[in-house]
């Protein structure tokens, strides 16, 4: 339990991330930080050594050692049970903490009673800005971002996508922010009931957020904190299969939040989707996958239910 000695629990989660995972601790640990802080661990199961590694190299660091990949939101719900800190950051192994970020992100819950989670600024390994807070999704964000309209009409599409993205050089309150670098008062993302374990990953940060906004809570992104998050790189090596856990999150999603209407025409249209891409053989990424990959998302839509998903997923990566 949350007992005041600890301002910040920091859950970050492991899988196979050997090399990335020293390098955000190391971030972490140098970032100056004047809050006082914990480092939970929870490793899925890595055959890289990743487990020893930061036993050797951060023996403070709290490890907790699964023997089976469970996924990101289960693991990050171990972390927040032995959790000791007033608030908690979930943190990806890909991502590398800036000076004074961790401060201004509890200094932020600190001084507004009334904000329930905070994000920052996150650029890519190159200096880009990446998009990390965004509007709930909706029939008409998954319209807009769809392939058809990018290869059709990419004029039409970038300037609808232009429109609709948040700025983020500004900080403001938004619906939700990625799960990459969140932090979220412990107490209250207990209420929650931690992250929704029916998401193995992807989409749980959408869920956490909206039920904050439920509660009453806002989501705050702030611009002058800020990471560095190497996208993907968690998980580059399973990307054909994160796609196929992505699209069971969306799914799940979809059934937990739209409406009676809206979630039979958002199921209609992933359907059209996978069979489209049935036929090109292409996936998410561009990599020709097995024409199971595609049967498997359109029986979850119609046919399967939530629990059958696991063993086909079960060894994704935990990288966005």
């Amino acid at each position: 339990m949350a007992d005041g000695s600890v301002d910040l629990s920091i859950a970050i989660v492991s899988y196979n991330t050997r090399a990335l995972m020293l390098d955000c601790l190391r971030a972490v640990f140098a970032s100056g930080a004047e809050v006082r802080f914990e480092v939970i661990v929870v490793d899925n199961n890595s055959k890289d050594e990743t487990v020893e590694a930061i036993r050797t190299h951060y023996p403070t660091v709290q490890i907790i050692v699964n023997h089976e990949n469970r996924g990101f939101s289960k693991a990050v719900n171990q972390a927040l049970a032995v959790s000791a800190g007033r608030y908690v950051l979930m943190l990806n192994s890909d991502t590398q903490v800036r000076r004074q970020t961790m401060d201004r992100m509890v200094i932020c819950l600190d001084e507004d009673p009334e904000v329930g989670a905070v994000g920052c600024k996150q650029w890519t390994g190159d200096g880009q800005l990446y998009q990390s807070c965004f509007p709930f999704p909706s029939i008409r964000d998954h319209l807009i971002h769809a392939s058809f309209f990018q290869t059709c009409a990419p004029a039409w599409q970038e300037s609808l996508a232009a429109r609709q993205a948040i700025d983020c050089r500004k900080s403001q309150d938004v619906d939700w922010i990625n799960g990459a670098c969140l932090m979220v008062r412990t107490d209250l993302m207990k209420a929650c009931g931690g992250l929704d374990e029916g998401y193995f990953m992807y989409f749980e940060d959408v869920d956490l957020c909206r039920a904050l906004h439920q509660r009453g809570y806002h989501v705050r992104h702030l611009a002058d904190a800020d990471i560095v998050h190497l996208i993907g790189k968690s998980g580059e090596r399973d990307r054909a299969k994160l796609n196929l856990v992505w699209e069971f999150s969306r799914i799940r999603y979809v059934e937990r939040h739209f409406h009676p209407l809206n979630r039979f025409i958002m199921k209609t249209w992933i359907t059209v989707g996978a069979f489209v891409r049935l036929v090109h053989r292409s996936s998410m990424a561009g990599v020709p996958q097995p024409a199971s990959v595609y049967w498997s998302v359109v029986r979850r839509l119609w046919q399967r239910s939530a629990a059958e998903e696991r063993p086909q997923i079960a060894g994704a990566a935990v990288g966005r």
